[in-house]
């Protein structure tokens, strides 16, 4: 028991004498104020935001330090700072969790930690890939994958399975082509990988730099951009605002950014990493070394 409040205070302030609440909110105030100011750093790191958070776990800090006193035992224990302080702890990180995965459901969780993996690790490209590459079904909507990329960057977990651990959520006896195991087609295989390709294709470009996003958009003809290939640079310059020389950098710049992201993506092993890493690069230099010059 601390020095700073003794038993006698505590078993007063349950009876509701006055001077004795006060001393137990004078006890307890400091303390309070360390653990909400952690618990905002979760929310946001400093600005109005933070403050605010601040505010609103201050007093749910102190509404927690009553509801200890209402349950406190001296026969369990007779350390009541102890476990009045557990008790805000406990209050302020169900808080901090509810406030973080608002309409993140274990689905959802999955699903983008999934495309988190796939993604090589950056939540902004698994939000986009997340309401794409995954099957009719499984895909988030866009305020899912928002809230699922919200949860993740403000937390240590998303209290959900790791990607590849535990059962599938998904409706038993469903493939990854929407039919039964038994009725896949090689049609419907290769329609996948196509629906899939498409899918991660316009997901790292969304993620990208806008201005070699939209050249390499031009460059292969890829929606909603028009095709204008590697031959009509000064015309591509001249509807962008910009120069043919500003033109070559952003698609040798954005090739290169591409291909990482992409091999990231797709790349199930080490190994495979490295061959298609290299089959990108010797591409790269036979076709788009041109690019890179003046």
């Amino acid at each position: 028991m601390s020095d700073a409040l003794a038993i006698e205070t505590v078993r007063a302030a349950q009876a509701h004498d006055l001077d004795a609440t006060t001393a137990v909110i004078a006890a307890t105030e400091s303390r309070i104020a360390v653990l909400a100011r952690k618990a905002a750093r979760r929310m946001a790191e400093s600005g109005p935001r933070h403050d605010d958070y601040f505010e609103e776990f201050t007093q749910q800090g102190r509404i927690a330090v009553w509801e200890a006193l209402a349950r406190f035992d001296e026969t369990v224990t007779t350390d009541f700072l102890g476990y009045a302080y557990t008790t805000v702890e406990t209050s302020l990180l169900g808080a901090t969790r509810a406030e973080r995965n608002q309409g993140v459901d274990a689905d959802a969780a999955k699903t983008f930690l999934s495309m988190l993996n796939r993604s090589g690790g950056d939540p902004f490209l698994a939000e986009r890939l997340a309401q794409t590459v995954p099957p009719a079904g499984r895909r988030l909507s866009a305020d899912r994958a928002h809230a699922a990329r919200l949860a993740y960057q403000g937390a240590d977990s998303l209290d959900a399975p790791a990607p590849g651990g535990g059962d599938e959520p998904w409706e038993p006896g469903t493939s990854d082509y929407g039919v039964p195991e038994d009725l896949i087609t090689p049609d419907d295989v290769t329609r996948e990988a196509a629906r899939v390709k498409h899918a991660l294709v316009h997901g790292l470009l969304d993620t990208m730099g806008a201005g070699q996003a939209y050249v390499l958009r031009a460059t292969f003809g890829i929606d909603p951009v028009p095709f204008y290939g590697k031959t009509n640079e000064e015309e591509l310059a001249s509807d962008m605002g910009t120069t043919p020389k500003a033109v070559r950098e952003a698609r040798s710049k954005g090739l290169k950014a591409f291909g990482k992201r992409y091999v990231q993506a797709v790349a199930q092993t080490p190994e495979e990493a490295d061959e298609l890493t290299a089959a990108m690069a010797a591409r790269l230099t036979r076709k788009g070394g041109a690019a890179s010059q003046d």
